[in-house]
């Protein structure tokens, strides 16, 4: 197949849709040789947080000369980014190579009465066979949903296992309180491997200890992080012998996730890999960067993107802001996907706008823009809905020029932000 084919390829199996379990990737990793067992990986999962966390450590073990590989989705802007050696996308021609004998062996598991892997499974798969080939130092990879049945739990060794914050989220899959949750991520945990967790609830952690203690696995709980300023537009924290940190990537939630991969590297370092240098951590907290993550796009006006869709995230964002925009007039756009708790999201964000506009993101799991003015107006009532993203922007672009606003910020699904962008880009 060339890259075309195996892009309508990877559409078509949509109809597979997402089917938590181990049984199917596992059977198709078997018969393209196991690809996963050539790898040194670090595997993470958590609610928020995974990909600025994973950015770090990237931009560290890049800086210290290392080849790494990074798994991650979903993506933001281009399709291609989810799967990234030293940062750069996987190329179309590559692409095609890899995805030609996963299909075939995807063919043989139809032909011989299995289920088809799902996309996920498949993409999966074929970011293990690239680094495999690739013969990359270390990989990162994120888990796509949960953790103990996710596609991506397939190592029987790791360097480290990572679980960020978490949160209520895809509940319908993983459960309705953050025990159930924590329990589920908390299967990515390989018997006498570290685990790295960032400081958290405490049921979350108790969770996460017990399932620990039982693979015999040993657990680093991020400490306590001082310090925390904005000077000039950027946030300054201490943490433990590093002071006066000062990550790239704004928000205040950017020192939890930086803590996470400063235990890593410390871990790493032990592992054999020369990461854990203070020079080399502040240079990577510099230099690390991801989309869609309060992420200024614009000066004039100041636009930002955030990927908040979660009553974490959302609580995080609202953090963030009161940080960087004390006394300003901030106007939001909104899109958010129907089977999220959106509700939440609202109650914590809705109250710091001056203005919201409510769009339908282009997803088919989106909920309408009317029906999420609705809710949104129970927390403000200066809110309106909007047909288009192109029009949203105008109306907000128009408030702007005449003074009365001072800032957009625009959450809540990630699946909008890079058609948004595009219209930013074009005014």
């Amino acid at each position: 197949m060339n890259c075309k084919e195996s892009l309508d390829y990877i559409s078509s199996v949509s109809i597979y849709g997402s089917v938590l379990g181990l049984d199917s990737i596992k059977e198709l990793l078997k018969r393209l040789d196991n690809p996963q067992n050539n790898l040194k990986a670090v595997h993470i999962a958590g609610t928020n947080g995974k990909g600025s966390t994973i950015a770090f450590v990237e931009a560290a073990l890049k800086n210290a000369d290392y080849k790494v590989g990074k798994y991650s989705s979903p993506a933001v802007y281009e399709y291609f980014e989810i799967i990234t050696i030293n940062g750069e996308n996987i190329n179309g021609d590559d692409y095609a190579k890899c995805m030609t004998l996963v299909k075939e062996c995807c063919d043989a598991m139809v032909e011989e009465g299995m289920a088809h892997p799902t996309p996920f499974e498949i993409e999966t798969a074929l970011a293990f066979l690239y680094f495999s080939i690739n013969k990359c130092d270390i990989v990162l990879i994120e888990t796509g949903m949960g953790g103990e049945t996710d596609a991506t739990n397939v190592f029987n060794r790791v360097l480290c296992s990572i679980i960020t914050p978490i949160s209520l989220d895809h509940m319908q899959f993983l459960g309705d309180s953050i025990e159930k949750i924590a329990g589920v991520k908390a299967g990515i945990i390989v018997e006498n491997c570290p685990v790295v967790v960032a400081n958290q609830t405490k049921e979350a952690i108790d969770v996460i200890k017990k399932v620990a203690a039982e693979k015999q696995s040993p657990v680093i709980v991020t400490d306590e992080i001082n310090d925390i300023e904005e000077k000039n537009g950027r946030l300054h924290f201490s943490y433990k012998e590093f002071s006066d940190l000062s990550p790239f990537m704004p928000g205040v939630y950017q020192s939890v996730n930086a803590s996470v991969a400063i235990e890593v590297l410390r871990i790493l370092e032990e592992c054999g890999f020369r990461v854990f240098d203070a020079d080399i951590i502040k240079k990577a907290l510099e230099q690390a960067s991801l989309c869609g993550r309060f992420e200024k796009i614009s000066d004039s006006p100041v636009v930002i993107l955030d990927g908040a869709h979660n009553p974490g995230a959302a609580a995080q964002l609202q953090e963030t802001v009161g940080l960087y925009f004390t006394n300003k007039k901030l106007a939001f756009i909104m899109g958010v996907l129907a089977d999220k708790d959106y509700d939440r999201v609202a109650g914590i964000m809705a109250p710091l706008a001056d203005f919201i506009v409510t769009i339908t993101p282009n997803n088919k799991r989106a909920l309408d823009a009317d029906s999420l003015k609705e809710t949104v107006s129970r927390y403000n009532a200066n809110v309106v809905s909007s047909d288009s993203l192109e029009h949203a922007y105008s109306m907000l672009l128009e408030k702007y020029n005449l003074g009365e606003i001072d800032a957009i910020l625009a959450f809540g699904s990630l699946s909008y932000l890079g058609e948004l962008k595009r219209i930013v880009m074009r005014h």
